[in-house]
């Protein structure tokens, strides 16, 4: 009797065997949880913490409210159509400033404001001496006097918006939106509407990739199952030859084979097709090819997986019944073959959608992807804040396609 059907049967066996059977139960359950035990300590360690940390500085606004709580706290009912603050709120900033640059986290407020309000940086970094002969008495009319930026009511109201040490302004900006001076939310400007362009270009090649690769993988996947020793073997190790291959060097190569002196205008011109040399490199197919070429083995081998198992049968009985072989493979071979290319269609646009490296170097200006973006403010201006957000547009855009798979996948069996 195994563990399963001793829980089938527990409720009806004689009181004596219960608690054994029980004990039984929690002592299988309790050694396969010391076997994953390691693995999920690790996942937590290594992925779910830091990876909720990064995503949580979308929201992050600590490093405002921890270093202007007075000011913020004396522009309760301060609005910004009131246009500058009193006395009182100068005075508050002017004490804040001095904490500030006493506990040495002056360049980390002066950088935190400055990616919510553009030039406030040097702004503030400049009030670290501008305070020290300020008095309660003359703070408004002196710091105005040496930091005029000062006048500028938005300035406030991000001080005012440090009272919470959480903040919507990275999310917003990651969708093209912000709060104009009244708090409502608004689209930005056109010339600064990146992102939400950004995230459906990001969607569009991945499912533009991910058809491609299940176009040409089927056939593929076809030739290796039927093939034999030692041919399977050699036409498998094409297959599997990009994936041993340097990502960076599989980039740079198709540059050089598609640049205007590469081998493929070389060779159009020496047949006598071309005039002059094509534009192949930096454009979208480029970038298409480059990601093909990258993520087709993966798509072949979850196909591969599937065709190996079929009968070889099942198309000469569809055709013998009278079927010709199109409507042999399309109703009964091919809806065999789906689970396959789901599968292997999951794992291309999970795979696609992070790229950034191949779209920076291979692609235009106008094919960069979200990851791009977020390798961006991530690695080079420190906006790590807009960097988790857009993070946070891509793991959603995840989700969605996951709900959407385990959704095509429960109508699959409904259908069945």
């Amino acid at each position: 009797m195994n563990v399963n059907q001793s829980l089938t049967e527990l409720p009806r066996a004689p009181g004596f065997w219960r608690p054994a059977l029980s004990r039984l139960f929690f002592s299988a359950n309790a050694r396969l949880l010391l076997l994953v035990l390691p693995l999920l300590f690790f996942i937590i360690v290594t992925v779910i913490v830091p990876v909720g940390h990064f995503l949580s500085r979308a929201i992050d606004n600590s490093t405002i409210a921890e270093n202007l709580p007075r000011t913020a706290a004396s522009l309760v009912d301060w609005r910004p159509a009131d246009g500058v603050p009193d006395e009182a709120a100068f005075a508050a900033f002017a004490e804040d400033i001095r904490a500030a640059v006493a506990s040495e986290t002056l360049g980390q407020l002066a950088q935190s404001l400055n990616q919510q309000l553009t030039g406030s940086r040097n702004l503030i970094l400049k009030s670290g001496l501008a305070v020290t002969a300020v008095t309660p008495e003359n703070a408004k009319t002196l710091l105005l006097e040496k930091l005029p930026g000062l006048a500028k009511p938005e300035l406030w109201r991000l001080f005012k918006a440090g009272r919470s040490s959480f903040t919507d302004f990275y999310l917003l900006q990651s969708l093209d939106l912000e709060r104009d001076m009244q708090g409502d939310i608004v689209l930005v400007t056109p010339d600064r509407a990146i992102f939400l362009a950004a995230i459906w270009r990001t969607i569009v090649i991945s499912i533009n990739v991910t058809l491609i690769c299940a176009l040409l993988a089927l056939p593929v996947a076809h030739v290796l199952a039927s093939a034999r020793p030692p041919y399977a073997g050699i036409l498998l190790a094409l297959v599997l030859f990009p994936l041993w291959t340097s990502l960076l060097v599989r980039t740079v190569s198709w540059i050089i084979i598609l640049q205007g002196e590469g081998p493929v205008n070389s060779t159009l011109q020496f047949l006598q097709l071309i005039d002059a040399p094509l534009h192949l490199v930096y454009t979208r197919g480029s970038l298409y090819i480059a990601m093909v070429q990258v993520l087709l083995p993966l798509m072949i081998l979850s196909i591969l997986a599937v065709v190996v198992k079929l009968p070889k049968e099942l198309v000469r009985a569809a055709t013998s019944l009278g079927a010709n072989w199109w409507q042999a493979y399309w109703r009964v071979q091919l809806p065999l073959i789906a689970p396959g290319i789901v599968t292997g269609a999951g794992i291309v646009f999970v795979f696609a959608l992070g790229y950034y490296i191949t779209p920076a170097l291979i692609g235009g200006p106008q094919d960069q992807m979200l990851s791009s973006y977020v390798a961006l403010y991530t690695n080079k201006t420190l906006n790590w804040g807009l960097a988790a957000a857009l993070a946070l547009q891509l793991l959603l855009v995840l989700l969605v396609a996951m709900l959407g798979w385990a959704a095509f996948q429960k109508l699959s069996k409904r259908g069945g």
